[in-house]
């Protein structure tokens, strides 16, 4: 018997925009490019011999994946990109849910969501990426030019399903 599966990692970013009474205003959403470190990053998951090490508790680590950080360029996605084309903001990222599909889905979904208040984060956003603790670049996904003002609030939802 012939067992295979090829579904790939997918992800996507959700912006929704809200005015300051907490009406939506514009959503957005994007596929996301995995970059070749982000693809090392989850090689390290596998292979302690590509991990870093805790030489305190002397067992391999790999850095988890706390930010996300928005910038200005819509430059195309390049895999060998290390950092935003045109960082503006980043801040720290809260794991909202890891939910499985139904039952007759393998997959799993991680939903990564931040959200910017009024005074955060202000100016014409084209990028976004997720990185680790060490600024490893994770992935980048580009989309049409958001003003963020002080009149605004964002909550932006990453999925990831794998």
């Amino acid at each position: 018997m012939n067992i295979s599966e090829n579904q790939g990692i997918a992800g996507k970013l959700i912006i929704k925009k809200y005015d300051l009474n907490g009406a939506l205003q514009e959503r957005v959403s994007a596929g996301n490019d995995i970059t070749k470190n982000g693809r090392d990053l989850v090689a390290r998951l596998f292979n302690a011999d590509l991990a870093t090490w805790d030489t305190v508790n002397k067992v391999p680590t790999v850095k988890r994946v706390t930010k996300v950080k928005l910038g200005t360029s819509d430059k195309a996605f390049d895999p060998a990109h290390t950092s935003l084309q045109g960082p503006v903001k980043e801040w720290e990222t809260k794991i909202v849910s890891i939910d499985k599909k139904d039952a007759s889905d393998s997959r799993v979904m991680l939903t990564i969501k931040g959200e910017l208040d009024e005074s955060q984060c202000n100016g014409e956003i084209k990028e976004a990426g997720l990185f680790t603790d060490d600024d490893v670049m994770y992935n980048r996904v580009t989309f049409g030019a958001i003003n963020k003002s002080d009149q605004f609030r964002f909550t932006l939802i990453w999925e990831i399903t794998f």
